[in-house]
């Protein structure tokens, strides 16, 4: 188990038979925790499982319905989240609580301002901000007003807020959701930290990656009741997505097609791109899901963007339909019926500062206008057959796309391109970081998609994702093919192999025309 801290610490903090109703509606029901010193508890489940609901009680921000709190083993009732955090309990929140008109430094020391009355020293409390932030390993500028920051400074400004309490347990609720892969690193030495000066931790997480390199301990919830308790050691994440959906994992993939397409709908050969990828002979036939694995960084990113148009094929031949073309920009995949889906939804999938609806209409307002006049009714049609369709959950379409979370953000990157009707449809990553059950809907549109004869390649580093959904599998390793497997037939082990080394039978060469 990567960089988990097994430890049989001291018991902090229990939760007894916990159950919270609003309105008469049970939302959780005699659920049992236990913190203990330098111990890391992954909770995990659905949306609407009750792990938000379930840390709320502990922190102070709900009041239990039944059931009962002891820290130190005395029992509490927590008066508030103020109350909570004064005894030691800290909550960092994915609905952050920062102030929008306040500073970075401001928020972080909210409630701790230094000074004395009614004055507060301003110079000394920026200054403690900014040593909280470099003591969790961040550099940012601690005068910078909230209103102005990323989504990932907010994120990172809400973990400080609730580190500079000094807690004993310390809540967090989705903490990387927001962050790229180095400031999620740094967040994780961070926690490996603190679990070494004892303090308690509880992730709520929906990415496993995350829990198994930070947890020893894991929960799951389902439908507001306790369903699982494990060492993360003895888990796995076939094991837990069976425990959290509540069916075989087996059943989690929709079938895959039967017979065998005779049609090719696109076929690299020899293909290059820049110095790393050569070599690349692939085929996908019309209405398939094929897979290209390995480990990260093996070339699949740079393959999966020249195959859009964003990166340059260097050498080889490109063809759709059997015929021969070049793809030298998104406008000129576009135009041959290419839709893509890229890795990094937040910078390039989607404009935050834009509405759900502004979004999903963002590829099709050509086809929405006349004369240069928008249609709104065809506008408004658009948008809830986009949102129908894919299940996005969202108050309101002109709700802006930052508000939603990581499963509907991406829900929304799939609407906009399936809008345009494409026949070709490269996904880089499409689940990465989306809680089970977007995952699930996702999972099914992919297929729904190659039923009605779209053509799948998706690029993936999860091998069950791979394993699960692909007809045909490549595997890349530094940045050539090293092996092709039928999904029927693709095992754990066998992708290992071939992502460990490279084939000594696959063909390269370089074509001596770029694509």
């Amino acid at each position: 188990m990567e960089g988990a801290y097994v430890k049989n610490g001291r018991t902090i903090l229990t939760g007894k038979n916990l159950s919270k109703q609003f309105n008469g509606n049970i939302v959780l029901e005699d659920v049992s925790i236990t913190c203990r010193e330098g111990s890391a508890i992954a909770l995990v489940g659905e949306n609407g499982a009750g792990k938000s609901t379930l840390m709320n009680m502990i922190s102070g921000g709900l009041q239990p319905s039944d059931g009962t709190i002891e820290l130190d083993g005395k029992a509490v009732s927590f008066r508030s989240s103020v109350d909570a955090r004064e005894k030691g309990i800290a909550f960092a929140h994915q609905e952050l609580s920062l102030m929008e008109e306040m500073t970075v430094g401001e928020n972080i020391m909210l409630g701790r301002e230094p000074g004395k009355g009614i004055w507060i020293d301003q110079k000394k409390l920026h200054e403690q901000a900014k040593e909280i932030l470099q003591e969790i390993g961040y550099e940012m500028d601690v005068y910078a007003m909230v209103c102005d920051l990323s989504p990932a400074e907010c994120q990172i400004t809400e973990i400080a807020k609730a580190w500079s309490s000094n807690p004993r347990i310390f809540i967090f609720d989705e903490p990387t959701s927001s962050l790229n892969k180095e400031e999620s690193e740094i967040l994780f030495g961070f926690i490996k930290k603190i679990l070494e000066r004892n303090i308690s931790v509880i992730m709520i997480s929906h990415r496993m990656e995350d829990i198994y390199k930070t947890c020893d301990q894991v929960v799951v919830l389902k439908d507001g009741r306790f369903v699982f308790e494990a060492p993360l050691s003895e888990t796995t994440e076939e094991l837990l997505i069976s425990k959290m959906v509540g069916r075989d994992f087996k059943n989690v993939y929709p079938e895959r097609r039967k017979d065998k397409a005779e049609r090719i709908k696109v076929s690299i050969r020899n293909g290059a791109v820049g110095t790393r990828v050569r070599g690349i002979n692939i085929d996908v036939p019309e209405g398939t899901i094929v897979g290209i694995g390995g480990l990260e960084g093996q070339g699949q990113r740079e393959l999966s963007r020249a195959l859009f148009g964003l990166a340059r094929f260097t050498g080889g031949d490109y063809f759709i339909d059997g015929k021969k073309v070049k793809i030298h920009s998104p406008a000129d995949a576009i135009r041959h019926k290419i839709s893509f889906v890229p890795e990094d939804r937040k910078s390039e999938g989607l404009c935050l500062a834009l509405s759900v609806r502004e979004n999903i209409l963002s590829m099709v307002l050509k086809k929405n206008s006349r004369f240069g006049f928008m249609n709104k009714k065809a506008e408004d049609k658009d948008t809830e057959e986009g949102i129908r369709q894919l299940g996005i959950k969202v108050g309101h379409p002109r709700m802006k796309v930052s508000r939603l979370s990581g499963g509907n953000q991406q829900k929304i990157v799939f609407s906009k391109w399936i809008k345009t009707n494409p026949e070709i449809l490269y996904l880089n990553e499409p689940t990465r970081g989306v809680d089970v059950q977007s995952k699930l809907e996702i999972y099914a549109l992919i297929r729904e998609l190659t039923r009605q004869g779209v053509s799948v390649v998706i690029f993936t580093s999860d091998m069950m994702e791979l394993i699960g959904l692909s007809d045909e599998i490549y595997i890349m390793y530094e940045g050539r093919i090293s092996g092709q497997i039928s999904g029927r037939e693709a095992t754990e082990e066998r992708i290992m192999q071939y992502s460990a080394k490279r084939a000594h039978t696959e063909t390269e060469g370089e074509g001596s025309e770029s694509v």
